[in-house]
């Protein structure tokens, strides 16, 4: 993920379509800054399960933003929010991504809402390795198996069953879910379906039964990508760095005791005191991790949203985290904070320290928040970075005892220090510290 010091000055962007149930938090007089942030440079990624948001199909503004990301990037997974189709669009709009994006996507898997019509929406693409890869990270993508919805034990939920929301990959080492969680709407008609897990139908607590149900069921962990819709911490409302105690003495109050002075917050969608309870509950009913925290936990004026209602909302870093990649606590036992004072050689020798833990894969080597690229519509992409085990793994931990005399660094901007693919390492110009001899990696 980036780190810049200062929020991004961007252009105007003409206006587009509103997500459901959107809203304008109240305004703040103050700028909220960007402090501590992410670990490796803008122009070289280890690879990424990407999520993105092209409403009602990519236009021409949107293709090229999204075209950016993706030649960038590079993810092997890509999953696209909220792209309003019907199923009686699906062709032409994969007729559209396929003039936009590489060749490599050449397999792509949707969930359109049955509803009503351009309303919700997920899909799934999947790269396919360039011709003579040696390590490919997906296996031939036409093979894998892509389902929709949650399942037989939900399918009497109508919002599950006919809106579109959910897609699960199954992949060999793990499973990945991307998702467009319902917002609670302009008046929270919904908000008793999100939170209330004593109501016959509730999304909260079908997410969290579902990914214990698929974890039980495949014996493997889980990565959950998309649009949550909920403003988790208060690092994540940028309303919220007015307040005198933000952001440590804020954040150790009961969240209903947060709202002071920003009392109109609790009416608005994703920010609401009940979505913002639940939202831990469901992680921990799922045994899940919100990676980016576990990474960036002081992280500040990191944000995934930013309204279109006000012009300059995007170029005042005016936003809110809604955007997050989850993961089933197995592959997030060995993360720990990372701070952007350390020097390239306090890193290297923690990323050896980590190399001889031994920890098991596939686990979590990155999450990232892309809030500094053009937007594709109103969100930014958000992804996350993980390893797989494999021959060259196994020779890594072997050699593991000499892996400080073989990091190597080129470029000023190093300081990234866990493994990185030999896709990459092949294909980009390394500007950070890597280790050489890795297996392939699911970007």
């Amino acid at each position: 993920a980036k780190a810049e010091s200062a929020a991004p000055k961007a252009p105007a962007r003409a206006k587009a379509p509103e997500p459901e149930g959107s809203q304008e938090p109240v305004e703040a007089t103050e700028t909220p800054p960007k402090v501590v942030k992410r670990g490796r440079p803008k122009a070289d990624t280890a690879g990424e399960a990407a999520e993105a948001r092209p409403p009602g199909g990519p236009q021409r503004g949107q293709g090229d933003a999204l075209r950016a990301v993706v030649e960038r990037e590079a993810p092997d997974v890509l999953c696209l929010n909220e792209h309003k189709l019907k199923e009686s669009d699906v062709e032409e709009a994969e007729g559209k991504l396929k003039e936009i994006l590489p060749k490599e996507y050449a397999t792509m898997h949707w969930a359109c809402s049955t509803a009503k019509k351009g309303y919700a929406g997920v899909a799934m693409l999947l790269r396919h390795p360039p011709e003579g890869a040696a390590s490919p990270a997906l296996p031939p993508p036409a093979s894998l198996k892509v389902t929709k919805g949650m399942g037989a034990a939900h399918e009497k939920d109508p919002v599950i069953e006919a809106e579109g929301r959910i897609l699960t990959l199954d992949l060999p080492e793990l499973s990945v879910v991307a998702t467009y969680v319902p917002n609670s709407g302009l008046d929270l008609k919904r908000l008793d379906y999100r939170v209330n897990r004593e109501a016959e139908q509730c999304w909260d607590r079908s997410l969290s039964a579902y990914v214990r149900e698929l974890r039980q069921s495949t014996g493997k962990p889980v990565v959950v990508l998309g649009d949550m819709n909920c403003g988790h911490r208060v690092q994540d409302i940028w309303n919220m760095y007015e307040r005198p105690d933000f952001p440590q003495g804020l954040s150790e109050k009961p969240v209903a005791d947060q709202y002071v002075g920003l009392s109109t917050l609790k009416k608005f969608a994703g920010l609401t005191p009940q979505e913002r309870e639940s939202f831990p509950r469901m992680l921990q009913e799922a045994d899940l991790v919100d990676t980016f925290r576990a990474i960036y936990p002081e992280a500040s004026g990191v944000f995934s949203y930013f309204s279109m209602k006000v012009a300059q909302n995007r170029p005042m870093n005016r936003g809110l985290r809604l955007d997050y990649v989850l993961a089933s606590s197995s592959m997030c036992a060995h993360l720990k904070p990372r701070a952007s004072a350390e020097g390239a050689g306090a890193m290297a020798a923690k990323a050896a320290d980590e190399v001889a833990g031994l920890a098991p894969m596939p686990r979590i080597h990155d999450s990232f928040i892309l809030d500094e690229d053009d937007l594709v519509a109103d969100h930014a992409a958000v992804g996350c970075h993980v390893l797989l085990p494999s021959v060259a793994t196994v020779n890594l931990i072997l050699r593991a005892q000499g892996a400080r005399q073989r990091l190597t660094r080129s470029g000023d901007r190093g300081s990234q220090t866990a493994p990185i693919c030999r896709r990459c390492v092949a294909t980009r110009t390394s500007s950070r510290v890597v280790l050489e001899e890795v297996g392939p990696a699911y970007h």
